[in-house]
């Protein structure tokens, strides 16, 4: 006979449940009590931190698939306005040709600008009666300084002087002067501030003693060359003097008359006739 061998008790497949009252759902201590416990207890403590886990993993997984459909929503909104950036912003070029239209649309205004300044500038720098005065009083003064030298050389040649030789050249070089100072008085600023009619006769005074000296530098050349005569009056040199020298002591009798009151209201010199 074989060797008697350890056999679990046989147990039926399906064990019916106790019968109701007894403790195995309920216990000694009735519902709540003491008494409960017992498989079903377990159960439900090892379901509650199943449902625990599954409900974390579904969270994370949750979260992960937000993140994941952020991102790429992210991205391409980042790269559409990056798009449009490119697509509004004008090329550096664009831009150079637009200021540079700007400035040219523009130069007409700044040109009209440019010349209401310059006007305005010019009207605040207008040459004044005192200024122009000034002027005129500087080519007296010039003026002047022939007269002296014309007188030394006509007493010098009425005498027969010791610079007779020298005296015709002074004559000459007045002549010079006084178309200098007509041509000054010509294009002087401001003449519009000064009276017309002292312009008029300081213009005629000067022209009028150009005529006398020519007049006088031939009267003394004929003193040295055919020699000299004291007073010598009669010489057509001398002669061709009197009408130009007589008009020109008018007109600068007149001229002062203008000059005078001009030259005391602003403090500048005043002549008499015979000093120009």
């Amino acid at each position: 006979m074989p060797s008697p061998v350890y056999q679990q008790p046989y147990r039926p497949p399906f064990e019916p449940p106790p019968p109701e009252g007894s403790g195995w759902l309920l216990g000694p201590g009735g519902p709540g009590g003491p008494g409960q416990g017992g498989p079903p207890m377990r159960e439900q403590r090892s379901r509650a931190p199943l449902f625990l886990s599954v409900l974390s993993v579904v969270v994370v997984a949750a979260a992960v698939v937000f993140l994941f459909l952020l991102h790429p929503f992210s991205h391409h909104q980042t790269l559409s306005s990056a798009a449009n950036t490119t697509q509004t912003t004008p090329p550096a070029s664009a831009s150079a040709n637009a200021s540079a239209s700007a400035t040219v649309s523009a130069s007409p205004s700044v040109t009209a600008s440019a010349s209401a300044t310059a006007s305005a500038s010019a009207a605040s720098t207008a040459v004044t009666e005192q200024q122009a005065a000034s002027t005129v009083a500087g080519m007296l003064a010039s003026s002047v300084s022939d007269r002296t030298a014309i007188d030394s050389a006509y007493n010098d040649v009425d005498s027969c002087g010791p610079n007779l030789d020298s005296d015709a050249s002074v004559f000459t070089r007045a002549v010079s002067s006084r178309r200098a100072l007509l041509a000054s008085l010509a294009s002087m600023p401001g003449r519009s501030a000064l009276p017309p009619a002292l312009l008029s006769d300081l213009t005629n005074a000067w022209q009028a003693s150009i005529a006398a000296d020519q007049g006088f530098a031939t009267w003394a050349n004929d003193e040295v060359t055919q020699g000299c005569s004291t007073d010598d009056t009669n010489d057509p040199g001398y002669q061709a003097t009197i009408t130009p020298d007589n008009e020109a002591t008018t007109y600068k009798t007149a001229f002062v008359a203008q000059w005078n009151p001009i030259a005391t209201r602003y403090g500048l010199t005043i002549y008499q006739q015979s000093q120009l």
